[in-house]
C-alpha cells in the first residue's frame, strides 16, 4: 500500500519496461496519451516522459511529458523585459502531468512537477527558456477544472488572460521553487 512516506523513483519512460496497460486518472485522454501515444512520441523525439514508478517495480503510478515550445508575448498581460522583438519567448511545454488513482493524494503529482521544474532549470542552462507552460485539463466539470487551477497556481502557476486553460511560470520563479526545495531537503537531513 503506498503512502505518502513510501520511496518513489522518477525514470525516462520506456515501453519495454514500464507496465502502463493499467494506468487510470480517470481521464480517458491522459490515459490514452500513455498508452498508445508515448512510445512513438518520444521515439520521434517529440517529447520525453518521465514515469513514477515504486522502486523495482515496473507499474507506472504517474507520469509528465515535457517538449520545447514558443509563447506569443502579446499573449501576456506585461511583455517580458527584453523581450526579441519578433515576440516569440522560448518555453518547457508540460503537455501532461497525470497520477493513477490508486495513488492519487499521496503527492506523487507533487514529486512530478518538481522534477519537472528541475528538468527545465537543467535544460535551460542549455537553451533558451523563458518560463513553463501548460494547459490544465478542462473537460469534466468547472469545480473539478478550477481544482486543477488551484493545485497549479499553488507550485506558481499563474492563468494567462488569452486561455483560461493556459498557465505559464517563469524560470526565474522554477529556479526559486527548486534552490527553496534542495535546501529544505539538506534541511531535513
Amino acid at each position: 500500500m503506498l503512502t505518502k512516506n513510501s520511496p518513489i523513483e522518477i525514470r525516462k519512460f520506456d515501453s519495454k519496461i514500464h507496465n502502463r496497460s493499467d494506468f487510470d486518472c480517470g481521464h480517458d485522454r491522459l490515459n490514452n496519451y500513455l498508452k498508445t501515444s508515448a512510445t512513438k512520441l518520444q521515439k520521434g523525439d517529440f517529447t520525453r516522459i518521465h514515469v513514477a514508478l515504486e522502486p523495482g517495480q515496473p507499474n507506472v503510478l504517474g507520469y509528465h511529458a515535457i517538449n520545447f515550445g514558443e509563447l506569443d508575448a502579446r499573449a501576456l498581460e506585461k511583455t517580458p523585459r527584453g523581450a526579441p522583438a519578433h515576440m516569440q519567448l522560448p518555453v518547457l511545454f508540460l503537455g501532461q502531468i497525470a497520477v493513477t488513482k490508486d495513488a492519487g493524494g499521496i503527492g506523487i503529482g507533487g514529486i512530478l512537477m518538481h522534477h519537472a521544474f528541475e528538468k527545465a532549470v537543467q535544460l535551460a542552462e542549455q537553451a533558451g527558456c523563458w518560463a513553463i507552460i501548460l494547459d490544465a485539463v478542462d473537460d469534466d466539470g468547472e469545480e473539478a477544472f478550477q481544482r486543477r487551477i488551484g493545485w497549479y497556481e499553488d507550485f506558481g502557476f499563474q492563468v494567462m488572460p488569452s486561455k483560461k486553460c493556459r498557465m505559464f511560470m517563469t524560470l526565474k520563479d522554477v529556479r526559486e521553487v527548486v534552490e527553496a526545495r534542495k535546501k529544505a531537503l539538506r534541511e531535513a537531513g
